[in-house]
C-alpha cells in the first residue's frame, strides 16, 4: 500500500502505511438527517439565546434583570458545547500515527489539535472498553449530540488513554488489531 492509498476500515476509519509509520484517521461525520437535526437544535439554541440577551438588558426590573443575566451565562455554556459538538461532527476526526517506538493521538478539528505522544514502552491492555447496553449513560455516549463513546482504550503509566469515538464494534476491534500489528512492527 502507497502513501497515496488509503485503506478504508468501515465507512469512517482510513489507514494509510508506508515504511516509517502507520497513519489511522477516524472521522467523525454523522448521516445527513442527523447533521440537520444538530443545525436545527443549534438554530433554536441561538434564538433562546437572542431572547435572554433581549431581556437581560431590556428589563426594568433589577431581579428580572439578574435572572435573565443568570439564565444567559447558563445559555452560553451550552451554547458553547452545542457549537463545539457541531464542529466536531462537521470538521473533526481522530488521527492516529504508529511510528518508531510511539504511538501519537491528535483529537483535530480540522488541521489543528494538540497531539499526545506515547512510548511504546508504557502502553498496557490495549483493547476494547466495555460498555453495558442497558445502562443510561452507556446509551448517551452513544449519542450524536455529544463528544464521546470511546470504543478503544489502553493504560499508559497509570492513566487510562481512550480512544476511538463511537465506532461499531466490529470496526474497533480491526482498530484494535491494526494497532497492535504497527506497534509490533515498529517496536
Amino acid at each position: 500500500m502507497s502513501q497515496a492509498d488509503p485503506k478504508f476500515i468501515g465507512k469512517r476509519i482510513s489507514v494509510v502505511k508506508n515504511k516509517e509509520s502507520i497513519k489511522i484517521e477516524i472521522t467523525q461525520q454523522i448521516e445527513r438527517w442527523q447533521e440537520a437535526l444538530l443545525i436545527a437544535w443549534l438554530a433554536a439554541w441561538t434564538m433562546c439565546g437572542g431572547v435572554f440577551v433581549f431581556y437581560t438588558f431590556g428589563s426594568p426590573d433589577f431581579s428580572q434583570r439578574m435572572f435573565f443575566a443568570v439564565l444567559t451565562a447558563i445559555w452560553l455554556y451550552f451554547f458553547v458545547r452545542i457549537s463545539k459538538v457541531f464542529f466536531w461532527r462537521k470538521f473533526g476526526k481522530e488521527i492516529i500515527t504508529i511510528s518508531k517506538g510511539n504511538l501519537a493521538l491528535q483529537n483535530a478539528f480540522g488541521k489543528k489539535g494538540r497531539v499526545e505522544n506515547f512510548s511504546f514502552h508504557n502502553i498496557f491492555k490495549l483493547g476494547l472498553i466495555k460498555s453495558e447496553s442497558t445502562n443510561f449513560f452507556a446509551f448517551l455516549d452513544n449519542s450524536f449530540w455529544i463528544i464521546g463513546g470511546d470504543r478503544v482504550g489502553f493504560s499508559y503509566s497509570g492513566q487510562k488513554i481512550r480512544l476511538g469515538k463511537q465506532l461499531a464494534t466490529k470496526d474497533a476491534e480491526l482498530l484494535v488489531r491494526i494497532i497492535e500489528s504497527g506497534i509490533r512492527e515498529f517496536k
